[in-house]
């Protein structure tokens, strides 16, 4: 799409450009009086319609030169990356891992380890052995981060680990 712009672009400039070197070239004779030598206003424009469009394009070309386009690559989805995904997934969720306190790896763990990858928050209070408000606190921060999602769940509630992690 850029490329097609680039070229429309340079195609109307040059346009441009040969419009104003054929009114710098016309004179005054047999076309009538107000073009080329006779009119020194309508000269100077001629030469300023030639000109900077002719200094676009040649820029704009050299931009296209200099910088030329990054073309996205297509994902390939065939039933033997369906694997490679899923090792994604896990060097994804080890990366988070490497970052975040000790609480936080225990919360994220037994969520990841669950059969569904959600659990009640007291249960993961309970597997965890975190307190009540620390178990509090450390869901906060990680929903914070977009890493945990929270429901309510009756008196309690219901946490799931990311879309993007699972």
């Amino acid at each position: 799409m850029q490329k097609k712009l680039l070229i429309l672009a340079i195609i109307i400039l040059l346009t441009i450009s040969v419009v104003g070197l054929l009114l710098f070239g016309l004179k005054g004779e047999g076309y009538g009086r107000g073009y080329g030598s006779d009119n020194p206003s309508i000269r100077s424009l001629s030469i300023v319609l030639f000109i900077i469009p002719l200094i676009l394009a040649v820029g704009i070309i050299g931009y296209a030169a200099i910088f030329p386009s990054i073309e996205p690559t297509k994902f390939q989805t065939e039933k033997s990356n369906s694997m490679s995904i899923t090792e994604e997934k896990k060097s994804i969720l080890d990366a988070i891992l490497r970052i975040l306190d000790e609480d936080e790896k225990k919360v994220i763990k037994v969520l990841a380890d669950s059969p569904n990858k959600a659990m009640l928050q007291k249960d993961i209070r309970w597997k965890t052995g975190l307190s009540r408000v620390k178990t509090h606190r450390v869901l906060y921060r990680l929903a914070k981060r977009g890493l945990i999602t929270v429901e309510k769940h009756y008196n309690t509630n219901m946490i799931k680990l990311a879309e993007w992690l699972t």
